[in-house]
Order: C-alpha cells, then sequence, then structure tokens
C-alpha cells in the first residue's frame, strides 16, 4: 500500500511540474507596461532632454501587449517601446545567468609581475559583503605588482558595489583622478500643466560630481581593464582610462555601460533596464576587442604583444539643457480609442503614485491600477470613458481632487444649481440658506427626493464619483452636485416642511454665480455682548485687516467666522494676533525624487517650516474664537494653522474639511484637467491635518429646529463660550 501511494505520489508530481506556468492575464501584463511607461517618463533623461514623444511609444506599443500570449511576446512588445527612445542603455533583459565555475575563482593572483584583480567575477561568486571584507587584502598585493589586469565583468546584481570598491582602491594612480560627473532628472513635486501654482513644484536636471579616486606614492606602469559589452563599466574605470588605463572588451561598447539604470520587472526573469543618469563624457569605446579580452590584456601587459595606442581621454561633454513641456491633452478625444484611454489609465495612476504626498492615507493605490484598467478597457462610449476617469480620481480620497474639462464629466455635475444651499443636518438634506428669496421653499425645509429619485439613492449614487478628504465633506460636496442638471431644467423636489407634510415643489436651476461677498465684514454685537467682535472672514479683505483691529480693539473677544473660504486675510492678521510669539506657522512635505535616489530610499520628500508672518503691528490680547465647520478647507484650514500657533486660537463647531497643500493640476485625453493635493500640510507640531481637519475645541452642530427658527447656534455657542468658557 504504501510504495502505490508513493508511486501516486511521484506521479502527481511529475504532472504538476511537467504543467506550463500560468500565462500572465491581460490586466497583468498591462500593469508592467505601465510601470516601465511610467519609469521612463518621469526619470529617463531623453524625455527632459530630447523631442521622444513618449505617448506614441506606448499607444504603439499597447496592441501588441494585449495580443502577447507569452513572456517572449510580452518582452518583445515592452523592448519594442523602449526601442522609441533609441538608447542602448534601455532595453529589456533576462536575468544573467551565473558562471558555473564561479565560486572557484579567486579574488586575486599573479602572472609574473602582473597582478590580476578578478572584482567581478569574485563579486559574482561570494558576494560584495565578501568583496568588501577582501579590500585590504588588495592594497599590499598592489604595491608588489608591475601591472595589474582588473577584471570588472559582472553578470550579477551587484554592479555598484563592484564599482564602489574600485573607485576605493589606493595605488592605482599617482594622480587624483576622477570619474565623469552624473546628471539625472530631478522632480520637488508635481510641476502644475496648467497655469503657474502656488506650491513651487519644478523639474530640473541635476548634476552629481564623481567622486575623486585618491593618489597613491607608486604608480603602476601599465593597468588594463577587462570587459564586454554586457557588464556595467565602473565608473572608477573610466577615470583610470582617462589616465593610465586601457579598456579590452570582446565587443565594442559605448557610453550606455556607465549610464546608471534601474529595474523594473516585467513578468518571469525578464526585466526592463532603464537608463535614469547619464555620464558627462565624451565619447567611449574599448581600445582593444579580442574574443578572449583576459588573454589578451595578459599579452598586453606582459608586453608579448605591443601596448595599443590608447583611443582619445574621455572628456565631460556640456550638461543637457532641460525643456519639460506639458502632456499632450487631446482635447479632440471625448471618446478616445483604446490606446489613449489606457495611456489616461497609466497618466493618472502615475503621477499619484509619485507626486501625491498622502498617497500613504489612500490604500493600496497599486490595487486601483489593476481594477481600473478593465474598466478603461470595456468603456463602451465617451460618457463611460469619463465616468471610469472620474471614479479612478475619486479614489485619491482628497478634497482638492476633480476631474474637469470632459463633457461626460459636466454632464455627470450638471450645468445649473438650484438657488439654495443644503447640507446634511442631523442625517437630513437640510436647506441651510436660500439665495433666492422668490423660491418655493424655506431654510429648515428637507430635501427628501429630486426628479423623482430620493435624494438619499443619488448621494449614495454619487458618491464613488465625488472624492473628499473626510466622509461629511464628501456628503456635503456631493449634495449640490445631486440637485444640479442641464441648463435651463426645472428641478422639481419632494420637500417636507416644519409641519412633517411633504410636498412637491419645481424650482428652476440657474447659472452658477461667484458668492455675494457684499456687506460689513465685521461688527460690534448688540447689548450684554458689546465687548465681542465678529468678522466674516469669506468677506473680509487683506486691505482691511488694519481698519478692522483699529475698529475693534477695546472688544475682549475676536470671533472669527471660518465657515467658508477667505481671501488671503490670515497672513495680515497672523501679525495682529501674535500674542505667544511664535515663528513656525506649518510644517510643509512634498514628494522628491530623481535617478540619483539610491536603491535605499524608498520614498524621498522635501521639509521645511514655514514661517509666520512677521510684522510691527499692535496686538490684539483679547480671546480669539474660530467658527469651523467641512465648508472650512485648503486656505480656510491654513488660516487655522496660523491661529492656533500664534495665538493658542480656540476653535468651536464641527471639523474642517481636512484637504490643505497648494494644489497642483494635469491633463487627460479628452480635455480632462485633474486636480490633487501637492503638498502634506502639518501643524507647526508636526500632527497630521490631512484627512483629519482642524478639530474643534468646542463641537456644536446646527440643529432643524435651530435653522427654523433662525437661529446661528454655531454662533451662539461661541458668544456664551465668550463669557463663560465653562460653558461648553
Amino acid at each position: 500500500m504504501g510504495e502505490k501511494l508513493t508511486r501516486r505520489w511521484l506521479l502527481a508530481l511529475v504532472f504538476v511540474l511537467a504543467l506550463p506556468l500560468r500565462a500572465a492575464t491581460e490586466t497583468e501584463r498591462l500593469v508592467a507596461l505601465a510601470r516601465v511607461w511610467s519609469e521612463v517618463r518621469y526619470l529617463h533623461p531623453h524625455l527632459a532632454t530630447k523631442n521622444v514623444d513618449w505617448d506614441a511609444a506606448l499607444v504603439h506599443a499597447i496592441p501588441a501587449v494585449r495580443a502577447a500570449t507569452t513572456d517572449d511576446e510580452l518582452a518583445k512588445a515592452v523592448d519594442g517601446m523602449l526601442a522609441e527612445l533609441h538608447d542602448p542603455a534601455t532595453h529589456v533583459d533576462a536575468k544573467h545567468a551565473l558562471k558555473k565555475d564561479a565560486k572557484d575563482v579567486p579574488l586575486t593572483r599573479t602572472e609574473g609581475d602582473v597582478l590580476i584583480l578578478n572584482l567581478g567575477p569574485y563579486a559574482e561568486a561570494q558576494g560584495a559583503d565578501a568583496l568588501y571584507r577582501k579590500m585590504e587584502a588588495i592594497a599590499p598585493e598592489l604595491a608588489k605588482a608591475r601591472a595589474v589586469l582588473i577584471d570588472v565583468r559582472y553578470a550579477g546584481d551587484e554592479a555598484d558595489d563592484v564599482d564602489w570598491v574600485l573607485s576605493n582602491l589606493e595605488g592605482l594612480s599617482t594622480e587624483a583622478v576622477t570619474p565623469p560627473p552624473m546628471q539625472a532628472v530631478f522632480h520637488s513635486g508635481y510641476r502644475p500643466q496648467f497655469g503657474g501654482g502656488s506650491g513651487g513644484y519644478y523639474s530640473a536636471l541635476i548634476t552629481a560630481p564623481g567622486h575623486p579616486m585618491e593618489a597613491s606614492k607608486t604608480a603602476l606602469a601599465r593597468i588594463a581593464i577587462v570587459t564586454d559589452n554586457t557588464s556595467r563599466l565602473p565608473k572608477g574605470a573610466v577615470a583610470l582610462h582617462d589616465k593610465n588605463a586601457i579598456l579590452v572588451s570582446s565587443a565594442t561598447f559605448g557610453e550606455e555601460l556607465v549610464a546608471m539604470t534601474k529595474q523594473v520587472k516585467i513578468d518571469g526573469d525578464r526585466y526592463a533596464t532603464i537608463r535614469i543618469g547619464q555620464p558627462l563624457m565624451g565619447a567611449l569605446a574599448p581600445d582593444v576587442i579580442a574574443a578572449d579580452p583576459l588573454a589578451e590584456a595578459l599579452a598586453l601587459l606582459k608586453g608579448e604583444k605591443p601596448w595599443p595606442e590608447k583611443r582619445a581621454a574621455t572628456t565631460a561633454g556640456m550638461p543637457a539643457v532641460p525643456h519639460f513641456a506639458p502632456d499632450a491633452v487631446y482635447r479632440e478625444m471625448a471618446y478616445p480609442d483604446v490606446e489613449y484611454r489606457l495611456l489616461a489609465a497609466f497618466r493618472l495612476w502615475s503621477i499619484i503614485d509619485r507626486f501625491y504626498p498622502y498617497k500613504a492615507l489612500i490604500g493600496d493605490w497599486n490595487a486601483v491600477l489593476a481594477e481600473f484598467i478593465p474598466r478603461f478597457l470595456e468603456a463602451k462610449n465617451g460618457e463611460e470613458y469619463a465616468l471610469a476617469v472620474v471614479e479612478m480620481d475619486a479614489r485619491v480620497e482628497d478634497g482638492h481632487s476633480g476631474a474637469y474639462g470632459h463633457p461626460g464629466a459636466m454632464k455627470l455635475y450638471g450645468e445649473w444649481r438650484v438657488p439654495f444651499e443644503v447640507r446634511r443636518v442631523e442625517n437630513d438634506f437640510v436647506i441651510t440658506k436660500l439665495l433666492d428669496a422668490s423660491t418655493d421653499v424655506a431654510v429648515g425645509d428637507v430635501i427628501v427626493a429630486v426628479d423623482g429619485e430620493p435624494l438619499a439613492d443619488r448621494v449614495a449614487r454619487l458618491h464613488k464619483y465625488i472624492p473628499a478628504s473626510t466622509e461629511a465633506a464628501r456628503v456635503n460636496r456631493i449634495l449640490p452636485i445631486a440637485l444640479r442638471g442641464p441648463k435651463s431644467s426645472v428641478a422639481e423636489l419632494q420637500v417636507r416642511g416644519a409641519s412633517g407634510e411633504v410636498r412637491t415643489v419645481r424650482v428652476p436651476r440657474r447659472a452658477f454665480k461667484a458668492p455675494d461677498k457684499s456687506g460689513a465684514a465685521w461688527r460690534i454685537l448688540e447689548g450684554k455682548d458689546s465687548d465681542i467682535g465678529y468678522v466674516d472672514l469669506m468677506k473680509l479683505m487683506p486691505p482691511q485687516v488694519d481698519e478692522m483691529f483699529a475698529a475693534l480693539d477695546k472688544t475682549k473677544t475676536l470671533i472669527f467666522d471660518l465657515r467658508g473660504y477667505p481671501n488671503g486675510t490670515a497672513w495680515p492678521i497672523t501679525p495682529h494676533i501674535n500674542t505667544r510669539g511664535a515663528k513656525i506657522g506649518a510644517q510643509f512635505r512634498r514628494a522628491q525624487f530623481s535617478g540619483m535616489s539610491s536603491n535605499e530610499e524608498s520614498a524621498s520628500g522635501f521639509f521645511f517650516e514655514q514661517p509666520l508672518p512677521r510684522a510691527e503691528k499692535p496686538k490684539y490680547t483679547g480671546k480669539i474664537l474660530v467658527l469651523i465647520d467641512d465648508r472650512a478647507i485648503s486656505q480656510s484650514e491654513h488660516s487655522c494653522l496660523f491661529y492656533e500657533a500664534a495665538n493658542g486660537a480656540t476653535f468651536i463647531g464641527s471639523p474642517t474639511a481636512g484637504a490643505n497643500g497648494d494644489v497642483t493640476n494635469f491633463s487627460l485625453p479628452g480635455g480632462f484637467v485633474i486636480s490633487f493635493t501637492g503638498h502634506d500640510v502639518r501643524h507647526a507640531d508636526g500632527r497630521q491635518l490631512q484627512r483629519v481637519g482642524i478639530q474643534p475645541d468646542v463641537k456644536v452642530e446646527p440643529t432643524i429646529a435651530g435653522l427654523r427658527a433662525g437661529r446661528d447656534e454655531v454662533l451662539e455657542r461661541a458668544i456664551a463660550y465668550a463669557h463663560d468658557p465653562k460653558s461648553r
């Protein structure tokens, strides 16, 4: 019985091993393509220095990638896209097989008075750590040698370590020699594609000088460096070649072997090798080409063959001048062909993946790409394409995010609005402000349905399309969209009033109008509250700030109403209220990366502390109370950070929207403009603001009864708090 079971198990194992490996799905192949395309798009120097239509390269590659049924076909399709760069350093390759006899290669050996340093083969066999440990043993050997042969051929993944060891060996040159400088693309935040923006984001080319190799007291008569046309050529080898070394290779090569590269896995054992840094140097080529370069180099060093005339020294080239043109908009493509729909998905995913400073807060962004590729493939018309873009963008969950400019998006959002404001109050959708007194509705009315659809159902249906940083802000951002409609349309509303009866109301929609900022921006309250000043920060303008403080100077409390968007007044206000003598108002971070980043840097960024504005202004020494809710977003929240740091202001109301940081933008086919937050902004002490918001010290929200009675319960609580802080 035991023998039969063993035999069956072995037969089953043979059957399983004989099965072909699972082929990658179409989505997996396209995800791999997106990763390679993105790496090139944002790190390959040619995209910043040459006229490369990288969108077109992707569009041409997509059909072959979709049709691929094997790893080889996928690799060929991706390699075809990379070929558009005309860069021999960028290509698809397979993992190099290590030499079978690699374990038997010694680090050093001698033939006569020639020292042979097997740097590459030894590191390949024993690993970089073993090579490091042996470095000290090389120096005495170099001191005894008349000539040295350095074999840098290497098939493993640690070529940079071989380069580091060679560049730090002593005794190779009596002069200090320096490898060529390296140039790479550098991004500090995402430079907006439309308008200048306020974030200071930029892209550039940066140049890093080579690390000099130390000079030695004794000179080697001759140095030969053995390589081939597949191994990375250490920069130290280039530096030595500029002085007293020759390059002996089995095949010709150029500067591509010195370029900094990065590998991106495609599938199986295939990966894309991508240039991410270019050496600033002249022409590079081997001095001698031989079928057996090791034997040839030995013969030259021993004098058995005449020493070759060395090629001209490699002098540093001029740095390239960068040009970062905006991405193509393809405005005419309301319903793009499938390749351009995928370009849209790849571009949206790539920019958020690399530049969104709050990516850690939005979950698995990689999974979003895999989820939405089929959606973009299957979109049957321009409207379905637009909905795919809008929904994918909403996964960023950022109150600054939005996808605009495409007619399909405009249809979703609606063109004209109803003449009143609606917010969620006590879990109902309540009219909170009338914009037109002739409308047959009242403040405090509850909207039950719109155009025959329950408003709760419509809000739920729109939920996946409208991004926000908190759930409260999301619902209140959806509500005006849920009530919009086509131009000149009439909204048929089911409305429940104070009596509890539901009535039908027909409300003509109207075009958008700018908020009314007329009326007084500040006042002193009356009666027993006459020691309290009230300031409407949605109306106050910067030139009015000094006048406002002069008018309210005798009050004991100022109430700043920030339940909306201010007009840049935090900067002139702060010097008047900085009773703490605070210096820092907020902390900023933004994504920052380049080809110079090491493999140990998974994410990096630019950090700075924003100083509070300083000016010699009379100080207001009374209490500062700030009214907030989720209408306070971005600059509103930044104003709160200033007031918190400068004065320890008390916040009254409900949490703000939780979306702060200078906005940037990009385009997608079909005329889409996508916005997102470009900076990670935090409290002065480093606490998180995004998706948290400014939290109230005194929590209070409106009620339906209060709205119907014409009361401002948040302001009332602030007034009570001004008289008695224990009233909270």
